[in-house]
């Protein structure tokens, strides 16, 4: 027993040695997190001090106080012994790697400053602000996405960013798949930050998922969740609801001292049937901060002298009401200093609980002095006009069903007051693909808008503050089948005023500046009409501000529009293609596209440019549409439909009946295209929208009102086509195109939704242009020539009609120099005729100034030199062009009123280097 201790003792010797050995310089070494192992060769009981490190004891020996002289043995400098970077390890404690910290979230509460995020230099320089950890094993997949600018994509009504900065996890399987997103939106960190993690108290967190299930082989069903909140990292992460959120530091810090209601007319270019007010009263709740006790008080209880408090202004007495029409509002002031308020103190309220009855076109806003805006706070009391002037920063509550206008609507209109706290949106999906030849999309969300009373006793004790909620719904289905030679496809909608998918973030203070949508909204689904890589709209660090907008004309997807193909961001150009020499015989004018126009506003629907989030529908419209057609050839196809839309928060409506015909072929000598579509329409839905951006260096875009042109019209739109090429080298384009719109009734007399209407306005168009290029003496000669038609007459009754046609002729003439030579020249010359105007008239009687006709030449030469250079493909252009103007001008001359040209001129020389990829 004795010799089985000794060798017992024997092998902890050793195994403790070995460790030691282990962790010696020269030996193996573990970076396990196992602490310092205890060296029997360090074991020497002297008093003398030592200052070699037990590691290299064994090594080197007891020399601290040893001569250096590198006469002989030249000094080595100090070098690491490891491979670069820091060990990292795990929870738990297990050696990872050695390397560096890539990125790091790390939410911690409840301590000062516990949500950071780092993110080093090299996420951008080795990464390019993405990271991918990914794994699969058979039918199972998943990836961990860490990025910058992620195109995430949940559904259309709930998640959609063409720059997601967050983490993306993802599962895939045969008949599973499912997403996570995370982030913190508030402030994402672009970029990287300094070298240690950037920590704040205060955040918005984005919490969302979306899973799928596939039963059967046909039906898909999703289930969708999306939560942004505000959150302090002083508080307890798990002793409230977390999808609620909470108040951050400084929206809760003070107690709400005042608050005014503000109600309007939510239709107020009609001057009448806005919100009338009938009665109202308040529900103030108090907490004593002692007992933590709860009364509750009205109206009646809380005020001395009811003529005093509260505050009324605005609005005209009608039937024993307050009303306010057209651009007049009601406020109602509620001060909880004035000494006409005999309740609760403002610390010791937890909950307000406004009580009304309105009736009509009613439109509710609050405004209280915790809700921070651009401007100095107001002070109470407020009116109509204060409310004009200084612009608060007010909260829409709801608005009125309709355009009601005889108190038929009267209701109980009863909400509670808070601070907006967070964003829920929940919802489904049904998906189901060829059931009987039927494909179906149908979704259904909620939009929960939560909100806090502020409460500063209760919000520095950690406890829940008074939360609400408002609910707003969207809902759409599409189903479409083809049973050739007939196909059908319907739609229907309903999208909630409302509705939305932007969240309030908060700065690091706990601020929010509730006006600014720029730096205090967080946008779940974002505007981006282009669908580029840049949302349209500008959001604080969310990859936006995107001002080159031009949805559909960017048709071979280089960023640039196709109606100014040489512009870019070093060389800029702000003539468009259509209008600038030699490029304006291949581009024509955007007035001849052809297109579908369903909400009437003037402009082709797939190339219009909004404000709006990017849902499928706009947000205060329920309808639906339907069209079924017949193939009556392979090349031919009619279709009928009916459209049926109103406005849920006015009495907006869309109605339309239309048909179709479409003719599409090609021949040997060329292609015909014809395109009929003949509606009628009863729209007064305004759909506003925003000018297409001319060049990339565009600082903003104009907003293009919609004056309603369809209010009750029939409309006639035709478009014929034809390319013809009898010959090689020969091409000829015909284009023709007319818009008819018939006013009916008398709604394009009124100026009550827009400005009165001509009763007939119409669209004609012709295009005729021709090119043929054929060689002569080596030279390659390519003359072309096109003719411009356009009559247009104006919607407006005072707007002026355009009719004017346009002439140009081209030659151009290149010849090969050497081997990767060219030299070019070209002549065009234009003729521009304005036909509205009469220049005999004008000569006659008046006034003088141009007549609107003009002539142009342009002579241009140009040498081109190709070839590569050190990798590249360089390209080297020289050459001069000059441009003659004759302007027609009627002028006073010696003997009265002449006709004479203005002659101007200008020229342009260049050198120009290019250099390309191989």
């Amino acid at each position: 027993m004795r010799d089985l201790r000794w060798i017992l003792a024997a092998l902890l010797i050793a195994a403790i040695s070995a460790h030691a050995q282990g962790r010696r310089w020269g030996a193996d070494i573990t970076y396990e997190p196992r602490g310092p192992g205890v060296l029997f060769d360090a074991l020497d009981p002297t008093i003398k001090r030592w200052y070699v490190p037990q590691e290299l004891f064994a090594d080197y020996g007891w020399q601290q106080w040893q001569y250096t002289n590198y006469a002989r043995d030249a000094y080595e400098r100090y070098v690491s012994t490891t491979i670069e970077g820091s060990p990292f390890y795990d929870l738990y404690g297990n050696y990872l790697t050695r390397g560096w910290l890539i990125y790091d979230w790390t939410q911690n509460q409840p301590v000062q400053f516990g949500s950071s995020i780092f993110k080093d230099p090299r996420f951008n320089n080795w990464f390019n602000a993405v990271t991918i950890s990914s794994d699969s094993q058979g039918q199972f997949y998943y990836a961990i996405t860490v990025g910058d600018r992620i195109r995430t994509t949940l559904t259309p009504l709930t998640f959609s960013k063409p720059a997601f900065s967050g983490v993306q996890m993802d599962f895939a399987a045969d008949k599973y798949e499912g997403t996570l997103l995370f982030s913190r939106v508030s402030r994402p960190v672009i970029g990287s930050t300094p070298t240690a993690p950037t920590g704040i108290s205060n955040a918005t967190n984005l919490m969302a998922g979306r899973a799928v299930v596939q039963i059967g082989d046909f039906v898909a069903v999703g289930a969708n969740l999306v939560n942004a909140r505000n959150s302090t990292t002083v508080a307890d992460a798990f002793e409230r609801n977390p999808f609620v959120g909470t108040l951050a530091a400084n929206q809760g810090s003070l107690p709400v001292s005042g608050l005014a209601l503000v109600l309007s007319d939510d239709s107020p270019e009609d001057g009448r049937g806005g919100a009338t007010l009938f009665s109202h009263d308040i529900l103030l709740t108090s907490e004593d901060p002692e007992t933590g006790e709860r009364e509750q008080f009205r109206l009646r209880d809380v005020v001395s002298d009811p003529a005093r408090w509260p505050v009324v202004s605005g609005g005209a007495p009608k039937e024993g009401a307050l009303a306010a029409d057209g651009d007049e509002k009601i406020v109602i002031n509620y001060d909880f200093t004035d000494i006409a308020y005999t309740g609760p103190r403002p610390s010791e309220l937890v909950a307000v609980q406004f009580d009304l009855v309105l009736a009509n076109d009613y439109k509710v806003q609050v405004w209280s002095d915790r809700q921070t805006g651009s401007r100095a706070l107001p002070v109470l009391p407020l009116t109509g006009q204060d409310i004009e002037d200084q612009s608060p920063a007010l909260f829409d509550i709801l608005s009125a069903e309709g355009n009601v206008q005889d108190n038929s609507n009267q209701q109980r209109v009863v909400f509670d007051y808070g601070l907006p706290s967070s964003r829920l949106i929940y919802g489904f999906t049904v998906e189901a693909t060829d059931i009987k030849g039927v494909d179906l999309y149908a979704e259904f969300d909620v939009s929960r808008a939560y909100s806090q009373y502020p409460n500063p006793a209760r919000q520095a004790a950690d406890r829940s503050l008074a939360t609400h909620a408002r609910d707003a719904e969207a809902w759409m289905v599409n189903a479409s089948k083809v049973a050739a030679p007939f196909y059908f496809f319907g739609e229907a909608y309903s999208m909630d005023p409302d509705y939305s998918t932007s969240s309030f973030i908060v700065d690091d203070g706990g601020d929010i500046t509730y006006d600014n949508p720029r730096t205090s909204l967080y946008e779940l689904v974002d505007d981006n009409d282009d669908q580029d890589r840049s949302a349209d709209w500008f959001r604080f660090s969310q990859g936006g501000g995107d001002v080159a907008v031009f949805p559909g004309w960017d048709e071979n997807n280089d960023f640039v529009s196709d109606f100014n193909q040489n512009d870019n961001r070093t060389l800029n150009n702000r003539i468009p293609d259509y209008e600038e020499p030699f490029f304006r015989y291949a581009a024509d004018r955007p007035e001849f596209l052809f297109g579908i126009d369903l909400n009437n506003n003037g402009w082709i629907d797939r190339f219009e440019n909004d404000d709006l989030p990017d849902y499928p529908y706009k947000v205060d419209r329920r309808g639906y549409n339907l069209y079924a057609g017949i193939f009556l050839d392979p090349h031919t196809r009619l279709t009928l439909g009916r459209l049926n839309e109103k406005s849920l928060a006015s009495d907006g409506r869309n109605r339309a009946a239309y048909g179709l015909l479409t003719y599409d072929r090609d021949f040997t000598w060329g292609r015909v295209r014809a395109f009929e579509m003949l509606r009628r329409v009863e729209d007064d839905i305004a759909d506003d929208r925003r000018e297409m951006t001319p060049h990339l260096e565009v600082n903003s875009l104009a907003l293009v009102r919609d004056i309603l042109p369809a209010r009750d019209t029939w409309i006639n739109t035709t478009y014929l086509q034809l390319n013809y090429q009898p010959l090689d080298n020969l091409n000829a384009i015909n284009k023709f195109k007319y818009e008819r719109f018939w006013q009916q009734g008398s709604a394009f007399k009124s100026r009550v939704k827009g400005p009165a209407l001509n009763q007939g306005s119409h669209l004609i168009g012709l295009i005729n242009k021709a090119d043929y290029t054929f060689g002569l003496a080596g030279f390659k000669l390519q003359p072309k020539v096109k003719s411009e038609y356009l009559n247009q007459t104006a919607f407006e009754a005072r707007a002026e009609d355009r009719e004017e046609w346009v002439g140009t002729g081209i030659v151009l003439l290149s010849h090969p120099l050497l081997s990767q030579s060219l030299v070019e020249t070209g002549v065009e010359f234009s003729l521009f005729r304005d036909l509205i105007l009469d220049e005999d008239e004008q000569l006659t009687n008046g006034p003088a100034g141009p007549t609107g006709d003009f002539r142009n030449l342009v002579l241009a030469l140009q040498w081109s030199s190709a070839g590569s250079y050190l990798g590249y493909r360089l390209t080297t252009q020289f050459g001069f062009s000059y441009t003659r103007l004759w302007e027609e001008r009627v002028i006073i001359g010696s003997e009265g009123l002449e006709r004479t040209n203005e002659v101007s001129a200008f020229s342009t020389s260049f050198i120009t280097v290019y250099a390309g990829l191989e």
